[in-house]
């Protein structure tokens, strides 16, 4: 999917909103077409680049574990190994969009997001729930659409923090009649902190360098967008297996777009080419993973009448591992996929349709669907509920990996529900939603045999609160997550999944000074049979920060993480950062 042109997209948000006003944010991707999150049916989170900005998280996988739904599990401290877990999803079952196209390791079967600089992103859309009737495969848990920077003016940001945090960036546009060029570039480092106590007595750091240039060109015939994005650097790590503990990553993607509207029609096409490249090395050895994948999409989206909309398109990818340490026995496959969707909207009833049919040259045919019904029961409040499909293709690590693979894994497949109740006034909006989830042939590792297996089932269900109050200058946000998890080979808890997870944030607007305080709670978890610690304790991290606009142009932003120096664990062996401090000034010219 491309995405939709940044006039529409920048007139539609707004960017900057009184305390007492409630923000009307627009979901991009839960349709695939821009819609005001309060009409679209599914659980929906939206950061902007004032939001990101205003949360001053260290990265990117701290900033998403702020959102209602979403658990991290960290191999260590910034540029380490993060895994997501949403919903109670595996790390796989969320499909990360970066600029509408499909990322991450095709051996892996995920994108890792540590390595995805917060510098480099203009915007964040995260929906709950199984999206694959619109995406195709992965979108089990949910969607993590990424919208990278395209600022208007120029814009320079330098930071330091603990560790020997230190980065800059540059973003600017220029604008020539039909023709607009934008660039971004950057750099961020640190020392780190040695992320396993009982392995090598070092420090695990990272480097990593950012580059992005956009040139888009308006014509009679549409909109046509060309973008190259380049990002690499390295980062220390300490394992248990072997002696490489150091990896180089270089993530590169080239893009050219076009979308024109003619009369009530809205056409949209993207062919992209990704590569993804991670390569472990250490003393004596070193072992390359290299995928890529090329992709191509169309949809066109009309009106059919003044209550019912609809849109229909095509998506065709290739993946292959294009070099590897390893030799697999099948290094390449094939998806084409076509989908179709209706929307309807009269007298406060919302429906929403879709499905899709994806043809794989290993599986043949999977066909996913979604329905949706919405129902305003007044002004403020709307009940909706939903039923879903979706499914996993196993990676080519699971099907092919040399000593440790299962060629006779089969797709997992899921089936969703969700009924959830919203509640939204200027000074205050509340969300409440249930969801369960039944998984199907859920892949798990099995460490007795060592190969990856499918297990029967695995239920998941929990309950998600939200709750925004606004009052004159001060605003509050909670979060809260209930999730229970099930395999029902073992009756065990999935792993890395805790019970309960809590997010509050507290922020104040004094003229140019603003404030903020929060407080995150995780429950135990589960971590595994086989894990060095099978449970790990739950535990309150706290932190505070604040900005102050030293001019029109010139803001300084300071913040402290993990304030009262708690020592804990998401990830089992693995230490976490202690407390810190960053540091950052930006300079902003229109």
């Amino acid at each position: 999917m491309f995405k939709p042109s940044w006039a529409l997209l920048l007139s539609a948000v707004p960017t900057a909103v009184s305390a007492t006003d409630a923000v009307e944010h627009i979901s991009v991707y839960a349709n695939r077409i821009p819609v005001a999150t309060s009409e679209v049916l599914a659980s929906v989170s939206v950061l902007d680049r004032a939001d990101i900005e205003a949360r001053q998280a260290s990265d990117l996988p701290a900033l998403l574990a702020q959102l209602p739904g979403i658990t991290i599990s960290r191999d260590g401290g910034r540029g380490q190994n993060s895994g997501l877990y949403l919903r109670g999803g595996n790390n796989g079952h969320t499909l990360v969009l970066i600029d509408g196209v499909r990322s991450g390791s095709a051996t892996l079967g995920y994108k890792t997001l540590s390595m995805l600089p917060l510098a480099l992103i203009e915007r964040i859309e995260v929906i709950r729930g199984p999206r694959a009737a619109w995406y195709g495969a992965d979108a089990l848990a949910g969607v993590i659409a990424i919208t990278t920077r395209q600022a208007s003016g120029v814009e320079l940001t330098a930071d330091v923090g603990s560790y020997g945090q230190a980065g800059a960036s540059i973003n600017a546009s220029q604008q020539q009649g039909d023709l607009t060029l934008s660039a971004t570039a950057g750099y961020s480092r640190a020392d780190g902190f040695n992320v396993r106590n009982d392995l090598d007595n070092d420090r695990d750091g990272y480097q990593q360098r950012f580059a992005k240039l956009v040139a888009a060109y308006q014509t009679g015939l549409g909109l046509w967008r060309g973008q190259v994005d380049v990002n690499s650097g390295f980062y220390q790590f300490d394992t248990a297996w072997g002696s490489e503990d150091q990896a180089e990553t270089l993530n590169r993607s080239y893009l050219l777009g076009w979308e024109h509207q003619q009369g009530s029609w809205q056409h949209q096409a993207q062919f992209s080419r990704t590569l993804d490249d991670d390569t472990t090395y250490g003393p004596v050895s070193q072992s390359p993973y290299v995928t890529e994948r090329d992709e191509f999409n169309y949809q066109a989206a009309t009106a059919l009448t003044d209550s019912l909309s609809g849109l229909a398109g095509v998506n065709w990818y290739q993946e292959s591992v294009a070099r590897s340490g390893v030799a697999y026995v099948k290094d390449n496959r094939l998806n084409r996929a076509a989908f179709a969707g209706l929307q309807f909207a009269a007298q406060g009833l919302r429906l929403d349709g879709a499905v899709r049919r994806d043809l794989t040259d290993q599986y043949g045919g999977n066909t996913t669907w979604q329905l949706a019904a919405g129902v305003d029961l007044s002004d403020a409040m709307q009940l909706r509920l939903s039923r879903g499909s979706a499914f996993k293709t196993p990676t080519f690590n699971d099907l092919y990996y040399p000593g440790s693979a299962n060629p006779d894994l089969q797709p997992e497949k899921t089936l969703s529900n969700e009924i959830a109740l919203s509640y939204q006034l200027a000074a205050a909006t509340l969300q409440l939603a249930w969801f369960k989830q039944d998984v199907d042939n859920l892949i798990q590792f099995d460490f007795a045999t060592y190969t990856p297996q499918n297990i029967e089932r695995a239920k998941i269900s929990g309950v998600e609160l939200s709750v925004d109050l606004r009052w004159d200058s001060v605003e509050q946000t909670i979060s809260y997550s209930w999730l229970d998890t099930e395999n029902t080979l073992t009756g065990q808890r999935l792993a890395r999944r805790p019970e309960h997870n809590v997010n509050w944030r507290l922020t104040q607007q004094w003229q140019q000074l603003s404030g903020f305080v929060t407080a995150d709670y995780q429950s135990d978890t589960y971590q595994g049979e086989y894990a060095s610690s099978p449970y790990l304790g739950g535990f309150t991290v706290f932190g505070v920060g604040g900005s102050f606009a030293l001019s029109p142009a010139l803001s300084l932003s300071a913040k402290v993480d993990n304030l009262f120096d708690k020592h804990y664990q998401t990830s089992s062996g693995y230490e976490t950062a202690g407390v810190n401090f960053g540091l950052s000034l930006q300079y902003k010219l229109p």
